[in-house]
């Protein structure tokens, strides 16, 4: 039995930090460069509504069906 080495511990050596990303002119991303979060981009209220039935019509539906199929299971 080895006793030299300590249990949990691995004998690779640790992983460099990850380079930033990189813009077009090889500067550095920061978080300088990103939009602040007060700033929101907002897209149009129609499109947001059709984004939104998009998902939930056919989410309604299969739960819609969950419920008549799975009724006939408690009869």
């Amino acid at each position: 039995m080895n006793l030299s080495r300590r249990p949990g511990r691995s004998r690779r050596p640790r992983r460099k930090p990850p380079t930033p990303f990189r813009q077009r002119g090889g500067k550095p991303v920061t978080d300088a460069d990103s939009p602040s979060p007060d700033v929101a981009k907002t897209g149009s209220p129609v499109v947001m509504v059709v984004a939104w039935l998009w998902v939930a019509v056919p989410f309604l539906y299969g739960l819609y069906q969950l419920a008549e199929k799975s009724s006939k299971l408690f009869e």
